[in-house]
């Protein structure tokens, strides 16, 4: 299911996530060669030729005669069998196609569910080389230390019930970031981006079809700056974005971290279809304690107008409250809104 617009595509192989898991399990024993052939069914040669391949993949392993090998360290970097261990310990059930290049993960997903693939599935890249944010603006998705993403879902709902979609990804997208950060800010600002401080290190775009039935495929993707250096941005964002490492101080694991960001997209597609029908968590509510914009004067573009005001939140609906200098409320459902200050 490749196209002349990819790469390659890397499945995890079982043998792989195997060897993986047997040199995981303890990182300070050895595994000896025997035990390791015997599990796979293979030669010990063949178990050498494995480990050779986990090398050039960026994995250090000792070997020392009549004991074994030792899993000295791993990268820092996708890997399609370290995505398949880390979602089968953080019970995501979903196919993970990995590519290391690739034009665009949001466009990869159309293609597979084009081919034929049902969903949920998620595309990941190393690299993108059409990246694209919202309102058909570039992003700049050159950087492996980074992690680009797109899940997609077939619905087959009426697309009123996942209208508040892109919402919940953020609520849970940042809950869970914050975990991996206790002590930073990390907030969103509506309507689809995370930030940290008046800098941004995420943006998220939902892009959909339909037919007569309603939602046939939805498809949300994410750009997170992860590990990268800010100071490597392109001159034009440099003063505007940031990532989680310059945030923290230290490289975040970038596996986990995607499967941990694939589990909260899930959580928020079954809120978003749950809250539809009942109001078992408040959107206004939830979104109230991560707002970036919240008390802040910013300048709304929507409907060929630019307004300023002071932004007081969502309503129910999902729309920005924005209170301007006439005493009157506006409810901006779509549009560009920038901090004025911070």
């Amino acid at each position: 299911m490749t196209s002349e617009n990819t790469f390659r595509i890397d499945f995890p192989r079982d043998d792989d996530c195997a060897l993986l898991k047997a040199l995981l399990k303890d990182t300070s024993a050895f595994v000896s060669g025997s035990e390791l052939a015997k599990m796979l069914n293979v030669s010990t040669p063949g178990v050498w030729g494995k480990l050779k391949k986990l090398q050039a993949a960026g994995f250090e392993i000792e070997a020392v005669r009549s004991r074994g090998y030792r899993l000295l360290a791993q990268p820092n970097a996708l890997h399609p069998a370290l995505l398949k261990l880390e979602a089968e310990a953080h019970a995501v059930e979903m196919d993970c196609l990995y590519f290391p290049v690739i034009d665009s993960t949001n466009n990869e997903a159309e293609r597979q569910i084009a081919n034929g693939r049902a969903g949920p599935f998620a595309i990941l890249s190393s690299c993108q080389t059409k990246g694209r944010g919202r309102l058909g603006r570039e992003w700049f998705s050159a950087s492996a230390e980074n992690l680009y993403l797109t899940v997609t879902f077939e619905p087959r709902l009426p697309a009123k019930q996942l209208q508040h979609f892109t919402l919940w990804c953020g609520i849970h997208l940042c809950q869970s970031f914050r975990k991996l950060l206790p002590k930073a800010n990390l907030q969103i600002k509506w309507p689809n981006d995370l930030f940290c401080e008046g800098r941004k290190f995420a943006g998220m775009l939902t892009e959909a079809k339909l037919d007569s039935d309603g939602l046939k495929a939805l498809f949300f993707g994410l750009g997170l700056n992860l590990n990268s250096n800010p100071n490597a941005f392109p001159k034009e964002i440099r003063n505007r974005a940031t990532s989680l490492q310059a945030i923290s101080g230290e490289a975040l694991p970038i596996n986990r971290t995607a499967i941990l960001a694939l589990k909260a997209v899930q959580a928020a597609y079954h809120t978003s279809i749950e809250n539809s029908t009942s109001s078992t968590q408040s959107l206004t509510e939830a979104w109230a304690s991560l707002d970036c914009l919240e008390g802040r004067k910013v300048t709304a573009e929507f409907e060929g107008r630019t307004l300023s005001g002071i932004a007081n939140g969502i309503d129910s609906t999902g729309a920005l409250l924005l209170d301007i200098e006439n005493g009157s409320e506006v409810a901006i459902c779509s549009g560009d809104v920038s901090l004025t200050q911070y």
